[in-house]
């Protein structure tokens, strides 16, 4: 399979140890901002807030909406079949959904691309957000963590999710069962003219996936994942100090 090279000195500003975000949870809302306060420690170009490891969040939301917001934080809610810990009904996770985009004021937040499909007023209101305030950056997101399909497939959810969607980022994760499955993912980043001026995410997870984790910023991905040290949130995730250091010695490298 042919890779379209893409040239991260030209594409990228500033060392691609800053493009990662850090991917962390909390069972409560204390241990959440202790953990924010952790990753931002760290000065990732972003850090990601996995609410579905928050029991009862229901009864939390009021308080999530008065903690900082630096700009840089990305709200997630997963979904419990694209690897979320969360085992809600569908109609309370819409619930959910759309309560935290209405009050906790979020400045990115990453929602499946089933879920928009699933539920068109999340969609609705993911939209109307962007239209009227501006403050609501979209990542429309798929996740199998299972295996990785074929590039046309893949290709397609790509250039249809950023079509009907018109979101800030498409991020699509797959698990890699062979090492060839990183180059179906690198492989889409072929679409970035065509889906301009949305970006994409595309890597593998799992150990054989770490190849297209890391260098999947040099490819033009605005960030790619890690996690705080021993609290990873997905398979083959590598902590926030490795993926500096990695990433680092990979620009040193291409010099």
């Amino acid at each position: 399979m042919t890779l379209i090279s893409q040239d991260a000195d030209s594409k990228t500003q500033g060392r691609l140890s800053d493009r990662v975000c850090v991917s962390i949870y909390g069972r409560s809302i204390l241990e959440l901002g202790k953990n924010v306060k952790r990753a931002l420690a760290f000065d990732p170009g972003f850090v990601e807030i996995r609410l579905d490891y928050l029991p009862a969040i229901t009864e939390k939301i009021q308080e999530l909406a008065q903690m900082d917001n630096p700009g840089n934080l990305i709200q997630t809610y997963r979904s419990n079949r694209e690897g979320g810990i969360s085992r809600v009904s569908d109609e309370n996770r819409r619930r959910i959904l759309l309560e935290l985009i209405s009050k906790t004021n979020p400045a990115i937040m990453d929602i499946e691309i089933e879920t928009l499909e699933s539920f068109p007023d999340v969609a609705n209101s993911v939209s109307r957000r962007l239209t009227s305030m501006g403050n609501l950056g979209l990542i429309a997101s798929s996740h199998n963590f299972q295996k990785t399909e074929e590039r046309e497939i893949l290709e397609k959810l790509v250039l249809d999710a950023a079509k009907k969607y018109a979101p800030k980022i498409v991020k699509v994760v797959r698990h890699a069962n062979q090492f060839s499955d990183n180059l179906v993912l690198l492989s889409l980043y072929r679409l970035r003219e065509k889906i301009h001026p949305t970006e994409l995410i595309a890597f593998c997870t799992g150990s054989l996936g770490i190849f297209s984790r890391i260098s999947c910023v040099t490819y033009g991905s605005p960030f790619t994942f890690a996690s705080l040290p021993d609290r990873r949130t997905a398979p083959g995730q590598l902590d926030i100090k490795a993926m500096k250091t990695l990433l680092d010695s990979w620009t040193v490298v291409r010099k």
